[in-house]
Order: structure tokens, then C-alpha cells, then sequence
């Protein structure tokens, strides 16, 4: 039997190369099946050559077939093959460790990236000392790592090595590493590849991921870039929790890189992408503790608070407690900053238990001052607007004896009439009136106070308030006054009469 298989496999016919479940292995296989064939196959030329006993040929249905024999010409090719690669012919394949510095990838060689691509044999095991081989020392790994294909025949074919065929390697230094993950072909194919979750190759690639370049980790540059990010959320996926945890530390340990992170388009989908995942983790903690760490500048940038308060949606409020404390301690800092307010805001829309309360009543607490800002005026509407009778009386309490000079302000007069159209509007329309009937009318005539005596009428006319006869006679000295300036608006509200439906 013997015999004849040598013979068939010598002497193949022109129509197919005789296949068995030993010798023939196809192009099309998966992963798992080329643990024995990949670790000893070599491209030369062009062709692939075994450097196990025997020889390999390639037929026109791209398979591969090895035979027992062994004559001096194919052991030249092997020794060949030998001091190219650095295989030993009795090698057998053995796992990995957990990080191995090798990866296989796959690429059309026409890109003139891999132009000047030294080829080698693609590295998926180690070799073993079984035999006489030798180990791979972990600076012959490192300079191994990384193979891509170089596919140079058919469309077909290239399309095949991104599916999953057998490649032939070539050596992938750090930069053009990089630049195969930020192009979108090479994207496409990094995902694919991490897709199979083979352990080993996510391993692989995470190594690569996790190495410097002048000081950033590659994959806080891959974060950040419109193609990488693709193959990094693929590569969370492919992780396990001992992975993933490297991964945040990672991106963690410089709080400069973590904010760029953080306030990046792309970068901040993966970090949601990450609270999502470890929800349930410790590692939560960790996230959320540098989070912390970074509160003030990403609450000051549009697509950091996206972050934080992607937090506040998927995390309970134990989880959530240091972004509360600080939202606390920085309130007024925030209030009072452009994108801090809008950031503060959406806080407390979110925010829960009874760091809500202390919040609510910080800014009840500090509404005068609050009031007359650019910006903080908003976060003080902001609570108004939750309609929560116990934090709308003490902020109109607070500001009792400030509603004229308010109303006299841009800013002020819209937390004015905000104060109107609450609950708690006697209070600011009693403030009013006991002002002087001339600060009255100064506040009628007054380009943002007119509006606010327009809300005062109106408000208590819609509800039948007494107060809407007091504001009249104290307004009916004055209305020839009125006619000029900003108060006719006032003098025709009531000249009209005051609409019952508006307010």
C-alpha cells in the first residue's frame, strides 16, 4: 500500500492529484485543520514546498499532497527550506503561550505597502525541542511576528485569502503594521481574520496591538483612526477577561491618552463599546475610576460627556458613585463653562439617589449667582423646568430681593420668567411689586425687562391670581409713559387687554 501511494502521489495525472484524508488538504479549509500543514510549508517562488519528509506539489485544484519519499534532491530543497525559515524538519506543531509576538495576516501583494516584504513561513507555533528541534527564543518570535499574504494571480485568489486560505507569509514590521490596519482594505481583512475568535491569533494580534510607537501603544492610535477602530472593537469582541484587562489598562495608564481617547469620535465609541461589556466585571471599576480621574475636561468636551453619560445610562448607581461625587464637587465650574452647562445639564437629567438631592440643592442654593452667568443661567432654568415643587420654591426663595435687577439683565430676566411660569410665580411677582411704582416702570421700559412684566400679566390673568389687579394700578400711572421705548409693548398688552391663554 505503501508503495503505491508513493507511486500516486509521484506521478500525479494531469487531471487531479490523488487526495486522502492524510496527504490532501485544501486551500478552502478552516484554521483548524492547517495546524499540521502551515508550520511546515515555505513559499518559494511563487510555489509552496514542504519542508516536512517528502515533497508537496500544487495541483490546478489547489491542494496540497505529501508523500513518504525522501531522495537527495528533496532533502537539498529542505535543507534549503531549513536555513530560509529556521524549521527543522522533525518540528512538530505545539500551542502557543498566551501572548505569543507572531500574527498572520493577509493582504493583496499589488499594494506597494509589501513591495519589499522579505517572505518567510507563516508563524502560527512554535517549534518543539522534540526531536532535536529547538525553541524559538522570544526575539526570533518577535521578529517572525506578523505575515501577510501576497496573493499575486487572480482576484479570485486574493479574495480567497481574506475567506480564510492558506496564505504564504511575509514579515509585517510595527509601521507597516499600522499602516495595514488604517487603510480600508487591510482594515477589512484584520476583521475578518479576528472574526474565526481563534484564541491564538487574537492573542497574536493583541501583542501587536499592545506595542509602543514612539511611546503611544499602537492601539491608541488604531483607536482614533476612521479604519483601526474597526479592528479594534473587533478585537474586544475576540478577548477573553484576562485580554480585555490588559486592553484597559492600556488605554488607562496615561490620563493625557485616555482624555484623547475619550473626546475622539472613534476612540469614545470603543470606550462605550468597553462599559458595555464590563459592566459586570471588576474591571468596571477601573474604567470608571479613570473616568473620574478625567471628569472635568471630558464634561468640558461635547463627545467626552457622551461618555460619561453613556455610563450613567448602562451603570447602577454604586457603579456611577464617583462620577456623581464629582459632578458635585465641580457643579459651579461647570455651570458656569459653555459646554460645561450643556454637559451639566444632561448630568441632571440622569443622575440618581441621593447624590441627586445634594446636586439639586447646590444649584437651588447658589441660583442668584447662577442667574446672572452666560451659562449658568441655563443649569438654574434647568431645574425649574423639573417641575419639583420642593426645588422651584427654594430657588425663587433664593432670589427673593433679586428679581428687579434680574429682570434689568439678559441673562437674569429668562430665569425670571421661568420663575413666573412656575409653581412658585407669587413669589417673584410679589418681589415686583414692592419695588417702587418708578422701579416698576423702569422695568417695563427696560429692553429685557419689558418681557418680563409681560409674563407677570399674563401668568396671573391665565389663573385669576389678585396679583393681576395690583400689577395694573401700579402699571396705570405710567401708561402714557409706556407708549415710548421698549414699554409700548406693555402699554399695548394692556391697552388690547390681557389674553386669558397665554403665559
Amino acid at each position: 500500500m505503501e508503495k503505491e501511494k508513493e507511486k500516486s502521489v509521484a506521478k500525479p495525472n494531469n487531471s487531479e492529484t490523488p487526495k486522502s484524508p492524510n496527504s490532501v488538504f485544501s486551500m478552502d479549509s478552516s484554521i483548524e485543520s492547517l495546524t499540521f500543514s502551515v508550520g511546515n510549508l515555505s513559499l518559494k517562488n511563487g510555489k509552496i514546498h514542504s519542508i516536512c519528509k517528502g515533497t508537496s506539489s500544487m495541483d490546478n485544484g489547489s491542494s496540497l499532497a505529501f508523500s513518504g519519499g525522501n531522495t537527495s534532491k528533496k532533502t537539498q530543497e529542505v535543507g534549503a527550506d531549513i536555513q530560509e525559515t529556521g524549521w527543522l524538519e522533525n518540528s512538530k506543531p505545539v500551542p502557543t503561550p498566551l501572548y505569543p509576538q507572531r500574527i498572520w495576516g493577509v493582504e493583496n501583494a499589488r499594494r506597494p505597502l509589501f513591495s519589499d516584504l522579505q517572505l518567510s513561513v507563516p508563524a502560527f507555533y512554535q517549534s518543539n525541542n522534540w526531536g532535536g528541534a529547538r525553541n524559538s527564543t522570544p526575539q526570533e518570535s518577535r521578529e517572525n511576528f506578523g505575515t501577510v499574504c501576497q496573493d499575486s494571480t487572480t482576484g479570485r485568489q486574493n479574495q480567497e485569502s481574506v475567506n480564510g486560505a492558506v496564505p504564504s507569509g511575509g514579515k509585517i514590521e510595527r509601521n507597516d503594521f499600522i499602516s495595514l490596519a488604517v487603510n480600508e482594505n487591510g482594515s477589512k481583512i484584520l476583521q475578518n481574520i479576528l472574526k474565526s475568535r481563534d484564541p491564538e491569533l487574537t492573542s497574536q494580534i493583541l501583542e501587536r496591538f499592545l506595542a509602543s510607537l514612539h511611546g503611544v501603544p499602537i492601539i491608541c492610535v488604531l483607536m482614533t483612526n476612521e479604519w483601526g477602530w474597526h479592528v479594534c472593537s473587533k478585537l474586544i469582541d475576540s478577548c477573553n477577561d484576562q485580554q480585555l484587562a490588559i486592553i484597559v489598562e492600556t488605554i488607562t495608564m496615561c490620563q493625557d491618552l485616555f482624555i484623547n481617547l475619550s473626546n475622539n469620535i472613534y476612540g469614545s465609541k470603543l470606550i462605550k463599546k468597553m462599559i458595555k461589556l464590563l459592566k459586570r466585571s471588576p474591571l468596571i471599576h477601573w474604567l470608571t475610576l479613570s473616568l473620574y480621574a478625567c471628569f472635568y475636561p471630558l464634561m468640558m468636551d461635547r463627545i467626552g460627556s457622551y461618555v460619561l453619560s453613556y455610563c450613567l445610562d448602562y451603570l447602577d448607581v454604586r457603579q456611577n458613585a464617583l462620577l456623581y461625587e464629582s459632578a458635585i464637587s465641580l457643579c459651579l465650574h461647570l455651570a458656569t463653562h459653555e459646554n460645561g452647562c450643556i454637559s451639566l445639564n444632561n448630568f441632571i437629567d440622569k443622575i440618581q439617589g441621593s447624590h441627586r438631592q445634594r446636586l439639586l440643592e447646590l444649584i437651588s442654593k447658589n441660583a442668584v449667582f447662577l442667574s446672572q452667568d452666560p451659562s449658568g443661567n441655563h443649569v438654574v432654568q434647568k431645574v425649574l423646568a423639573l417641575e419639583n415643587p420642593i426645588f422651584t420654591e427654594r430657588i425663587c426663595s433664593s432670589l427673593r430681593g433679586h428679581y428687579k435687577r434680574l429682570s434689568l439683565q439678559k441673562w437674569g430676566s429668562h430665569v425670571v420668567e421661568k420663575c413666573l411660569r412656575s409653581t412658585a410665580m407669587e413669589c417673584a411677582v410679589e418681589d415686583l411689586l414692592s419695588s417702587s411704582s418708578n422701579q416698576l416702570l423702569q422695568v417695563a421700559r427696560d429692553q429685557f425687562g419689558n418681557y418680563v412684566i409681560q409674563s407677570a400679566l399674563k401668568v396671573t390673568k391665565k389663573t385669576n391670581n389678585p396679583l393681576h389687579l395690583e400689577l395694573l394700578r401700579s402699571l396705570q400711572p405710567h401708561l402714557e409713559t409706556l407708549r415710548k421705548g421698549f414699554g409700548r409693548n406693555v402699554f399695548n398688552l394692556i391697552a388690547n387687554g390681557v389674553p386669558t391663554d397665554e403665559a
